[in-house]
């Protein structure tokens, strides 16, 4: 089964309309795990992942602002999408999949505490959080001073993320 994570109710098919990382073109992507697919049970205006695959096959979070989890997931419903493998899947990296063609909803969950799932990912071993507190300080601040760097980059409800959530960390 493969996963896709939304804030968006009530689809009955999840539509190709996202640019490819890999291919530049329209796709829509999946996940092999839960707890990755509720990871983007966000808004649009909070394009903020921090987690990836790590070596030992986990998902590992990173929190690059204090109490990040909490902040972006806390309270927050979200609808988590299965799907059964299907003609035209691609494996793009890892446990991601993407697909240049609309695909039908197997089945659904709707999820009305986001942080409260990932938590209950954490303590089943599906997803390990390196929170920021537990993070090296000076890792912390590169971060930080990096987003600093780059607040112009994403367009301007990425910048108000930013400004909101780290321009209390910078030099």
């Amino acid at each position: 089964m493969l996963y896709h994570g939304t804030t968006i109710g009530g689809l009955n098919i999840i539509k190709a309309n996202t640019k490819s990382h890999t291919s530049g073109k329209t796709v829509v992507y999946f996940t092999e795990d839960r707890c990755y697919a509720l990871v983007c049970c966000r808004s649009r205006n909070e394009n903020f992942v921090t987690m990836g695959l790590g070596k030992d096959g986990k998902q590992h979070y990173f929190e690059r602002f204090p109490d990040q989890l909490r902040i972006l997931y806390g309270g927050k419903r979200g609808y988590i999408y299965v799907i059964a493998m299907a003609d035209g899947l691609i494996n793009t990296k890892g446990h991601t999949w993407e697909s240049e063609i609309d695909i039908p909803v197997h089945q659904y969950e709707v999820v009305d505490n986001i942080y409260t799932e990932i938590l209950k990912e954490e303590q089943t071993g599906n997803i390990v959080i390196h929170r920021y507190s537990e993070i090296d300080p000076i890792e912390q601040k590169q971060h930080a001073n990096y987003i600093k760097g780059h607040i112009d980059d994403e367009g301007e409800e990425m910048r108000q993320f930013y400004l909101t959530h780290f321009s209390s960390l910078w030099d």
